[in-house]
């Protein structure tokens, strides 16, 4: 390879759609919030308590109460659920973008006629897994071990975004895999029929997601390369 090429090559490698930094906002985020998030709720009911020590009217008391009572249910249950909930909507968001954009830089570097697009009746995961297959030459999960987690975040995802967060609205391998705590990722509290994760679970699945589309993107990235090379070759 002659120098010119190198140049070539690197310019290619730099104008890669490596999906870094998402998931380094989310890294920092899901930090940010898991050592903040029980602040607020702790600080309110503080300022509650004291003014109850304070209050003698009983019925402003009950009022008071009532109001403490709420912040306590907020802080346990109501502001996780909302929260971490919506960290896994957005890291599988994030995955799925990072995933089609690879898809894009690929089909436009190739000149490839046919764009990627999410089939009817298959979910992101398997129209990806297929457009992998048939048209890019490489596979989706270089890690066939990470596949689970992201059919795991998809279906929380799913659950959260679109239905009402109830632990039936999740497919039954998952249920049974929260039921018996069968890894970090689904060790999740479960009140009222609906799941609430944390911030184990967010970290367990933004890890996933993360180390299956960097190695993806390196195997598209050396597709493109290659055909490059091919192009150069031929000429």
């Amino acid at each position: 390879m002659n120098s010119e090429d190198t140049l070539d090559e690197f310019y290619a490698i730099c104008d890669f759609p490596y999906a870094i930094g998402a998931f380094s906002d989310m890294r920092r985020y899901i930090r940010l919030v898991n050592e903040f998030l029980p602040h607020g709720p702790t600080q309110l009911a503080l300022r509650l308590n004291a003014r109850l020590k304070r209050e003698s009217d009983p019925v402003r008391e009950g009022e008071l109460e009532s109001e403490l009572d709420t912040i306590n249910q907020d802080a346990a249950i109501t502001l996780p659920r909302l929260v971490w909930g919506g960290v896994l909507v957005s890291i599988f968001a994030a995955f799925e973008n990072g995933i089609s954009e690879s898809f894009k830089h690929w089909q436009t570097s190739t000149h490839y006629q046919t764009e990627f697009k999410k089939l009817p009746r298959k979910d992101f995961i398997r129209s990806a897994e297929q457009y992998c297959k048939e048209a890019v030459g490489v596979e989706l999960f270089h890690n066939k071990q990470l596949r689970t987690p992201l059919i795991e975040l998809k279906d929380f995802r799913n659950s959260f975004a679109h239905g009402s967060g109830l632990l039936t609205d999740l497919a039954p391998t998952l249920i049974n895999a929260i039921n018996s705590k069968q890894h970090v990722g689904v060790t999740l509290d479960v009140i009222d029929g609906k799941w609430i994760a944390n911030a184990r679970a967010a970290a367990y699945y933004l890890l996933s997601a993360e180390r299956t589309i960097k190695q993806f993107n390196d195997n598209v990235l050396d597709k493109c390369l290659e055909y490059r090379r091919a192009l150069s070759t031929n000429v």
